[in-house]
């Protein structure tokens, strides 16, 4: 995600999301490795989601006056009871 985001920048372009609504979460998995737990989160939801410019504001791609609709898996990761930490995003 970090990479994506700093190829974004350099091709001065941002990804704008709004008005995210999620629409039904499930829990896929749960397990744990050593003192490590995971846990697996499938999530359907619904936002505006388009690749702006960042100079003018212009949208490239996607579309801000209409919702659409995405499911992605993602993966949370904490150590010994701490804080759950996002460790992975996957598109369904």
């Amino acid at each position: 995600l970090k990479d994506e985001l700093e190829e974004n920048r350099q091709r001065g372009v941002r990804n704008q999301v709004s008005d995210v609504k999620l629409l039904q979460g499930d829990l896929a998995e749960a397990w744990r490795e050593g003192s490590t737990d995971y846990a697996t989160v499938a999530m359907r939801y619904e936002s505006r989601d388009a690749m702006v410019d960042r100079a003018s504001g212009r949208v490239l791609s996607g579309d801000l006056s209409t919702l659409g609709q995405s499911t992605e898996v993602w993966t949370f990761v904490r150590e010994a009871g701490g804080p759950w930490k996002l460790s992975a995003i996957q598109g369904a």
